[in-house]
């Protein structure tokens, strides 16, 4: 029983030891300087930074139409208009991207199946801003072809 309760102290001695409480009034553990007020500005830095990192990868998810299905952003719209029967798509992501990488490739919007066919993704064409990433389909035989397609830009 002596063996019993020399256990159970030893076991309450080194949790109280170990408690923050303990620390504070022993010199240890971890420094709080600032409170609450400097714990919230160490929490908004880290937000702005996982906002940053998150921002560098943006994405879309375009219907054959030229219309955004779905994007990484509310900021991610369409360019310039689509013209019908074109295969050209002109993506706005509402931010400098020009130094970017591009990647793009036929996909479906929902579930169902998307034609074989060929793609091309390259930075704005027609210059009139660094935000557009324009996007070109073809079918099979390389014939310029509207298609719904996937595109993923990459910033450093």
């Amino acid at each position: 029983m002596k063996q019993r309760i020399s256990i159970i102290a030893s076991i309450v001695l080194a949790a109280a030891l170990s408690s923050p409480a303990w620390a504070k009034h022993n010199g240890g553990g971890e420094s709080q300087a600032g409170g609450l007020p400097a714990l919230e500005d160490r929490v908004d830095a880290q937000d702005v930074l996982i906002a940053t990192l998150l921002g560098q990868n943006n994405w879309a998810v375009v219907n054959s139409d030229g219309t955004i299905a779905r994007a990484s952003s509310p900021a991610v719209t369409v360019g310039d208009t689509h013209v019908v029967a074109s295969g050209v798509y002109e993506i706005d992501f509402g931010k400098d991207v020009h130094a970017c990488v591009y990647q793009a490739t036929l996909g479906g919007t929902g579930t169902a199946a998307v034609p074989a066919g060929q793609i091309t993704v390259t930075g704005d064409t027609d210059g009139d801003s660094p935000n557009d990433v324009t996007v070109s389909t073809f079918n099979s035989a390389g014939v310029a072809t509207d298609g719904s397609f996937h595109l993923s830009v990459t910033c450093p």
